[in-house]
């Protein structure tokens, strides 16, 4: 829980976000990223949500991908465009600064064979966050795939019962933190339900604290 209230805060310092994330995780930030780097296809059309600095859309890149980068935030963005200019890849990477629910409404004549969305998804009120994942059902290619990484409520009583418990020793912190009010992603089988999509794989990091989601249409 107390994650995301330093992955906010370090926000502020985004040239230096990805050593610091890498570090707050003991590298499962790093792992995280290779693992979802596997995805990716030669010639694939990839679209990254809540893209951050970039330095995944810049790996998927360079992997062959045809990456779309959409994030909110100017900061981060101006960030991944250094790095697209560094690394000569303008015919690799758009660029899209706009908030995750309102991607559909600009991408809504494309399809993507693998949509990613990494450590976003508890940023998001219920409702925003329900509306971001059907934009992904809606974006995704028949045969595509969505990768989701994220800290997620356990649905286990007891386990349960101790995230509440430090939800609220760790609410005042985060709050004074980012001034938003964030937790681990609650109810997200519902929302891949509403969305026509089911979970076929998950794997768990940082001592099942994170977790990675391969998820596809029903």
């Amino acid at each position: 829980m107390l994650i995301y209230g330093l992955m906010k805060y370090i926000e502020k310092i985004p040239a230096r976000y990805d050593k610091m994330m890498n570090i707050l995780t003991f590298g499962g930030h790093r792992r995280s990223q290779k693992l979802i780097l596997s995805e990716v296809r030669p010639g694939s059309k990839v679209l990254d949500i809540g893209c951050g600095s970039g330095s995944l859309a810049i790996d998927c890149a360079i992997a062959g991908a045809i990456v779309t980068a959409v994030d909110s935030s100017p900061q981060m963005l101006s960030i991944l465009k250094t790095k697209i200019k560094d690394g000569h890849l303008d015919d690799k990477i758009k660029i899209i600064e706009c908030g995750s629910a309102s991607a559909g409404v600009i991408l809504k004549d494309e399809k993507f064979d693998l949509i990613i969305m990494s450590m976003m998804l508890g940023e998001l009120s219920a409702v925003v966050r329900k509306k971001t994942i059907q934009t992904a059902a809606e974006l995704l290619a028949p045969e595509g795939k969505i990768v989701i990484c994220d800290e997620l409520w356990p649905r286990n009583f007891m386990l349960s019962a101790v995230y509440h418990f430090l939800f609220w020793i760790f609410f005042i912190p985060n709050f004074i933190l980012t001034r938003t009010l964030i937790m681990p992603v609650k109810g997200l089988l519902n929302d891949l339900d509403s969305a026509g999509l089911k979970i076929e794989k998950k794997r768990n990091l940082f001592y099942g604290i994170i977790s990675i989601l391969n998820i596809k249409k029903l």
